[in-house]
């Protein structure tokens, strides 16, 4: 155990964690995943703790606050987005709310196929965009994510020459039809809305579009 350095041992201890997981759902609720889906969720969870980590403030403080939803800046609206993945189905969902907080919109929808965790966040991506310009919604824009790997993909496309690299440079290149955008990572604490959302589009498999009327869940979480 020694020679193995420290983010290795992150990983391994993280992977091993999952594992055990992953046991005791088969064992208790006959829920199984497949060892792809368990790796990602602990790669994905390694990735979130280290840049919580290069945050000014200690992880670990003597004050420890969840953090919220913070509004965006005057003139823009914030578009948050999230997706969910289970066995053979996927859910997704995505809220809009301008710079006062008030819910301009937003949507959702499932589809069923199995997809990656990264595959089901770029999905979540695509769709948000999509409902924004099916409110025709042309604002300065924040699209918020709480998935660090396709925030780094979007911003090291160069060398990218993957299947999601391919779609979430289509993604980028859907921005020209707004004033302004640009994509921000955020706490998952900060973008419970959007994944209420896509838990929801998922359990109730039905898709969803809508404007000032949204559901009453969402109205007692925003």
């Amino acid at each position: 155990m020694r020679i193995i350095d420290k983010r290795a041992m992150a990983d391994l201890m993280t992977t091993l964690w999952n594992c055990w997981n992953n046991r005791n759902n088969y064992i208790f609720r006959g829920q199984e995943e497949e060892a792809q889906q368990i790796w990602e969720r602990a790669s994905n969870l390694n990735k979130e703790f280290r840049i919580c980590n290069m945050l000014k403030e200690p992880l670990l403080s003597n004050n420890i606050v969840e953090k919220k939803w913070k509004k965006p800046p005057k003139g823009f609206i914030k578009i948050n987005f999230d997706a969910t993945v289970g066995e053979n189905r996927i859910g997704y969902g995505t809220i809009i709310r301008d710079e006062e907080g008030f819910v301009l919109g937003g949507g959702g929808g499932f589809k069923e196929f199995r997809l990656s965790v990264e595959e089901a966040e770029c999905m979540g991506f695509e769709e948000s965009i999509n409902v924004a310009r099916r409110l025709k919604l042309k604002e300065h824009v924040l699209f918020e994510t709480d998935h660090v790997g396709l925030f780094n993909k979007l911003n090291n496309l160069d060398n990218d020459a993957t299947v999601i690299g391919v779609r979430i440079k289509e993604c980028k290149a859907a921005f020209n039809f707004f004033k302004s955008t640009e994509l921000i990572w955020t706490e998952r604490s900060c973008n419970n809305v959007a994944h209420l959302l896509c838990k929801k589009m998922y359990s109730e498999a039905k898709n969803s579009l809508f404007e000032l009327d949204y559901p009453s869940e969402i109205h007692n979480a925003v």
